[in-house]
């Protein structure tokens, strides 16, 4: 009778520790579920995949979608209007150019200790500016916007960021043939301008030395060459400031625009572009302007140096040190 009642409990026993087992191992099968990534070839990219967001890459489009069951995105206007805020499940799609991914982990204060814990979680962003964009349009930048992913486990956060390493690989080498396009399409502009410039100077004789030319004469030349340059670089700056020799050739010449784009004459080279990155020295007779041309790079650094105002006044010399200053930072 004894093992009679044994044989049921036994049953009942192993059934409930096949049921705790079954319970557990699902369980530990769901939290691994929750934490897998996975990077997979995608036509035209590739895509990265978790349980709480996915990014993908758009190679011909050179664009980015990010799909998101939970997000922040803010998207600001900078030449006016009202900010937009959208938050839940949304996909964003952004473009390559301009666009900066971040990863950061989530500190919290624990009581009674002065450095703050790690939380487990991360948070990752993703912001963008049109600034490269409309500058290659001679334009300024209208927007800027970010996406904000919140409690982001920390291994999915850190397989992401080892994704978005390549992804920013990509779209430096989108920026760097953005930028060579630019600057291809403005130098082709200033070798035809300057060959018409070199005609028509020579039908009137300006480029004989034995010619003396009057201020007015002058004057008009160096305008000349100043539209030119102004039509190569797509904008017309609001402050300008240049000196002309005896032939009406230009020394130096700034042509600023209040939103950052300038174009800069000195040593026989001309720049057209951004201050952004840039450097400014207040030398003692004058002021060296150095920038980021087509050839910089984040892996190449070098800024390229102009001197300008040699000759002006004090005054007029602190007064660009606050324009060209204002328009770096």
């Amino acid at each position: 009778m004894a093992m009679t009642g044994f044989f049921p409990l036994l049953w009942w026993s192993l059934t409930g520790a096949c049921a705790v087992g079954g319970s557990v191992y699902l369980f530990i099968e769901y939290q691994a579920y929750l934490l897998r990534t996975s990077v997979s070839s995608v036509p035209g990219g590739l895509r990265f995949q978790s349980h709480r967001f996915s990014v993908e890459s758009r190679t011909s489009a050179k664009q980015l979608v990010v799909q998101t069951k939970g997000g922040h995105y803010v998207r600001q206007p900078l030449t006016g209007g009202d900010e937009q805020v959208q938050t839940g499940a949304q996909t964003v799609t952004f473009d390559a150019v301009g666009l900066r991914m971040e990863v950061f982990r989530t500190l919290g204060a624990v009581e009674g200790e002065e450095k703050p814990k790690e939380t487990g979680f991360s948070t990752v962003y993703f912001k963008t500016s049109d600034e490269l964009t409309q500058q290659a349009r001679g334009h300024a930048a209208s927007e800027r916007s970010e996406l904000r992913l919140d409690h982001v486990p920390d291994p999915i956060a850190r397989e992401f960021a080892g994704f978005a390493n390549g992804v920013h690989d990509w779209i430096a080498k989108v920026e760097r043939r953005l930028a060579a396009d630019v600057q291809e399409k403005r130098q082709r502009a200033e070798d035809e301008a300057r060959a018409a410039a070199a005609a028509a100077n020579a039908a009137l004789g300006l480029d004989d030395p034995a010619v003396v030319l009057s201020e007015a004469e002058r004057e008009a030349r160096a305008a000349k060459q100043i539209a030119l340059w102004r039509q190569a670089a797509g904008f017309t700056g609001a402050f300008s400031k240049v000196s002309i020799d005896p032939r009406g050739q230009i020394e130096w010449f700034v042509d600023l625009d209040p939103a950052g784009q300038v174009t800069l004459h000195g040593g026989r080279r001309t720049f057209h572009g951004s201050l952004k990155g840039g450097r400014l020295n207040a030398l003692s007779t004058e002021l060296e302007v150095a920038v980021r041309d087509e050839s910089w790079t984040p892996e190449s650094p070098q800024l390229v140096a102009f001197r300008i105002l040699l000759g002006a006044p004090a005054q007029d010399r602190l007064v660009w040190i606050k324009r060209l200053a204002a328009a770096i930072t």
